[in-house]
């Protein structure tokens, strides 16, 4: 179902005259609606697929790159790389990848997609990476750097206001 943008009538950004209170009302109001559909992505997926939002993009990474080792995976995902072991664990207990040890150096894993995980992965709903990296991989890179920087002064703000709070990285599942 195509989502339609919301219509309202607050301005987008400070130069338009509006109010402090309005603009911060409405900015307030899209970052809701970022977290909400990135929620409602994810139950589509969970409902789908039987497994995460995280699981299903940890999975079309491996998918796309096939070989890939465990910290390679954390960092394609930005996560810490116990958590990406977690994401691992669990598709691996679901059959949907597999691990094979480096010849070369047993340490050393290399993860491949299994015939069910790619069924999974043809069935799944698009984008596998969720909306957010979707449309952070979709925008041009002046409004991602703008982007990146708003969202640093606001971290930044947050963090004055309780800094023991704020600030915190999320590491997934």
């Amino acid at each position: 179902m195509p989502v339609r943008p919301r219509q309202t009538a607050a301005p987008r950004a400070a130069g338009a005259g509006a109010p402090r209170a309005a603009i911060e009302l409405h900015t307030l109001q899209d970052l809701r609606t970022v977290v909400g559909s990135a929620r409602r992505h994810d139950a589509r997926i969970r409902r789908a697929t039987g497994i995460s939002g995280s699981q299903l993009w940890a999975l079309d990474e491996v998918a796309h790159a096939a070989g890939i080792t465990v910290n390679a995976l954390a960092r394609r995902l930005a996560l810490h790389q116990t958590t990406a072991s977690n994401l691992i664990n669990a598709l691996a207990e679901r059959r949907l990848i597999r691990r094979s040890r480096d010849h070369r150096d047993q340490r050393v894993v290399h993860l491949h997609v299994t015939p069910e995980g790619a069924q999974l992965l043809a069935r799944s709903p698009q984008p596998c990476s969720g909306l957010l990296v979707d449309a952070l991989r979709r925008i041009g890179a002046r409004d991602l750097n703008t982007l990146a920087h708003s969202l640093a002064v606001l971290l930044g703000a947050m963090r004055q206001a309780a800094p023991a709070a704020a600030g915190e990285t999320l590491l997934g599942e």
